[in-house]
């Protein structure tokens, strides 16, 4: 009894002897302490930041073996084994900055990046930060890579047209951290998003994993933002050819308690005022214009709360932005001898997105789950009587609305959306994944020059609600094989109106797809890797019904389905060496049934094609030098044709290439950095960007016909040359940049043989704290 009484009254003491503390200080190559360096315990919930004299302590830790982390941006990432006996340990760390980094070479990309790049599936992963000084906008970033044509015009603000290996369109979905973008933003493009708020692009071309994807046919692009731990500001400023404005700044603050408070807004402005060639009306004569109505603005703002490594959450974030757009529109789908001189709409939207995640038994359980309400209104104005020139004048006047007919509406656009995702380590090298999407969309609207309400389309509530569900599983065998299967279930109901009979329409329907990656690694350099999929994708929501501006009604529209393959070796030199060389080539075929399309006419909608085949191959290299000198290049040749035909009427079209697409394309870039350069760990940066498309047809031809028999059905060949610079002023925590584009005022193009703009410029100022 006595005995049980003493243990009972030491008890506290042997339990405090069983826990320890982890003291430290960290400094920089230079010796000099570093503050606010975040440190934690992988796979716990242990964490803390340094002091202003570098030191830190991370108090109750248990015994056992673990791994210190060491991390803040501007400084390589520490990872250092440690082993916890029972007495406290003291860790000196020295942390190497990234701008020795730079001094050595920072040509490559992030573990995350090539971890990605190295998987069964085709991915082509790209950090932001690597080329956030010669790309103004994601657009342009994504346009550089391989077996890649994104299409708009030089308007800012103009919807994006994206082709990855052929398939195009809302074929190629574009996520958000795994959230479509079509349901959080239904009017936005990708090229207005603040690509200051973007950690990384991951290129799907292919395959996508079953918590990313939904119903991509054969490719997608997500976007992956980030939270950092630790206090960090970060604002940019370009100013460019034809008035064009970009400014954003994000601002995080965090405390020892790992909360975090993150604030962000971006505005864009363009006139899009740039010169092409056109038919002016008082003349009757090709002359050089200049456009003028085709203004746009966009205001982004939003703030994030949450808490991350807490026993409850891995990560616990709250987010809610708002956003606001305005564009005029000055043609449609082509350039017609007749421009819009008063047409255009007005955007509006709040949304709020909850996400969660929580690992279990060591992490070999992981649960992430992510959720999202949006709301928009879309206004859209097409009412003037007057007709235009290309010279800006009013020229006469007809019956009202520029585009087709009279309008004046507010389309009320309402999402709910959540994707939750299951991780199960079986063992090492070996995890399945189960992943859940659920999205519903809901669209009503006003159209206010309708005086009988019982005639007014728009009012009559419509909705489509979609359910993806998919189980993935990945494994390593023999060292060397890499497998990767998944099993998708596609669901979807609509309740939509047919817009001449106003008849309510439902449709319901379900559908299985699946997939197959295989990869072996022949080397440690080298690997060789092949996948297959089966693919659906499900009619956009305005796809069905219409966007309420410049596309109508389609309620009969029929999904897409189609039979994706991929295969292709890789090579990866990640040495130190003075000359390095990586490089990769693939072959796709796609087979594409009841493809989706956007008609051509003036008065555009959403069509069903019959079979499209697609086969093609694209390759891309790098090289490096001396650990100053890179040249990259990649090339993309393909061949898109109808292959089968129901209407008898359009057999003449059987083996035809299919309208619209580039068969041939590539680019090169020859690039030069040098560190200290003017001042110590002063870092210049210039490029030179050669971008060239061969001939194209942009509408309909027969299989006999060439850009020699019918030259007007082709969109002629393009050479496209940028050249750019950028400093890095370490001290002032400053970036410059100048980017000279189209230098040599080449002829290009967009959709349909629409004019983009000659010789233009940028200039961009990024400011970065990350110390306060």
């Amino acid at each position: 009894m006595k005995t049980r009484l003493i243990l009972l009254l030491f008890a506290p003491y042997f339990l405090h002897a069983q826990n320890t503390s982890i003291k430290g200080q960290i400094k920089s190559s230079t010796g000099e302490p570093l503050s606010f360096i975040s440190i934690s315990l992988k796979s716990t919930n242990k964490a803390t930041f340094s002091d202003s004299t570098g030191r830190f302590e991370i108090k109750g830790v248990t015994k056992g073996d673990y791994i210190l982390i060491a991390s803040s941006i501007g400084y390589q990432t520490i990872e250092k084994p440690i082993k916890v006996s029972g007495t406290s340990l003291f860790e000196e760390l020295t942390m190497k900055s990234t701008d020795t980094e730079l001094q050595e070479v920072v040509v490559t990309q992030e573990r995350q990046s090539r971890m990605q790049e190295t998987k069964p599936i085709a991915i082509k992963s790209i950090e932001i930060k690597n080329v956030i000084t010669q790309n103004v906008l994601l657009t342009d970033v994504i346009d550089r890579v391989s077996g890649v044509r994104i299409r708009r015009s030089s308007s800012l603000g103009d919807r994006s047209d994206i082709s990855i290996n052929g398939l195009r369109g809302e074929a190629i979905r574009v996520y958000i951290d795994g959230i479509p973008m079509e349901l959080l933003y239904p009017n936005f493009d990708i090229s207005t998003l603040p690509i200051g708020n973007v950690k990384r692009l991951d290129i799907y071309k292919g395959v996508l994993p079953v918590d990313v994807g939904t119903d991509a046919l054969g490719g997608g692009i997500n976007i992956i933002t980030e939270q950092k731990s630790h206090n960090n500001l970060r604002a940019s400023y370009n100013v460019g050819s034809f008035n064009t404005h970009l400014a954003d700044i994000n601002l995080g603050l965090t405390n020892k308690q790992n909360y975090f408070l993150n604030l962000s807004a971006a505005y864009n402005q363009s006139d899009n005022d740039y010169t092409m060639k056109a038919l002016v009306y008082e003349t009757n004569k090709i002359e050089k214009v200049r456009r003028f109505h085709d203004k746009f603005q966009f205001f982004y703002g939003g703030i994030t709360a949450g808490v991350h490594s807490k026993p409850w959450a891995d990560e616990l974030r709250l987010t809610v932005n708002y956003s606001k757009g305005y564009k005029e529109l000055q043609n449609g789908a082509r350039i017609s001898h007749i421009p819009y001189g008063e047409v255009e709409y007005h955007a509006e939207n709040v949304a709020a997105t909850l996400k969660y995640d929580k690992s279990f038994l060591n992490e070999k359980v992981i649960f992430r789950t992510i959720g999202n309400f949006s709301e928009q209104v879309l206004n859209y104005v097409d009412t003037t009587a007057n007709v235009y020139s290309w010279s800006g004048k009013v020229v006469g006047r007809n019956t009202p609305g520029e585009y087709t007919a009279e309008q004046l509406t507010d389309n009320y656009s309402r999402s709910i959306i959540n994707r939750s995702s299951l991780i199960i380590n079986l063992a090492a090298k070996h995890k399945l994944l189960a992943s859940n999407l659920y999205a519903k969309q809901r669209l009503t609207g006003i159209d206010y020059l309708e005086k009988e309400i019982d005639k007014d389309y728009l009012r009559i509530p419509q909705s489509l609600i979609k359910n993806i569900s998919g189980i993935q599983y990945e494994g390593l065998y023999l060292s060397h094989l890499t497998l990767s299967a998944a099993i998708k279930r596609f669901d979807y109901v609509l309740n939509g109106a047919e817009n001449n009979t106003f008849e309510l329409v439902r449709k319901k329907d379900g559908f299985w797809g699946w997939n197959l990656g295989l990869k072996y690694d022949i080397s440690d350099k080298l690997f060789a890797r092949a996948s297959y999929e089966k693919g659906f994708l499900i009619p956009q929501f305005f796809q069905f019904v219409g966007n309420g501006a410049d596309i109508l009604r389609n309620t009969n529209l029929m999904p897409e389905s189609s039979n994706n393959l991929n295969a292709g070796l890789s090579y990866l030199d990640k040495s130190d060496r003075l000359f390095t060389f990586s490089g990769t080539l693939n072959g796709f075929y796609r087979r594409q049934n009841d493809i989706i399309f956007l008609g051509s006419n003036l008065t555009r909608i959403y069509e069903n094609a019959d079979q499209v085949k697609t086969l093609g191959a694209e390759g891309e290299a790098t090289i490096r030098y001396n650990k100053a000198f890179s040249l990259s290049t990649n090339l993309t040749f393909m061949r898109k044709t109808f292959s089968k035909l129901k209407d008898p009427k359009n057999q003449y079209l059987l083996g035809a290439a299919f309208p619209n697409n580039p068969n041939f394309f590539g680019n090169v870039e020859l690039a030069w950095q040098k560190n200290n350069f003017g001042i110590k760990n002063g870092l210049f940066r210039a490029y030179a960007f050669y971008n060239y498309v061969a001939p194209f047809n942009h509408i309909l031809i027969g299989k006999d016909n060439n850009i020699k028999t019918t030259p007007d059905s082709f969109v002629p060949v393009q050479h496209r040359v940028d050249v750019g610079c950028s400093y890095k002023f370490p001290k002032q925590n400053l970036t410059a940049s100048i980017n000279v584009l189209n230098v040599l005022n080449a002829d290009l193009y967009d959709n349909f043989l629409v004019p983009r703009a000659g010789t233009n410029f940028n200039v961009k100022i990024i400011y970065e704290l990350t110390k306060f």
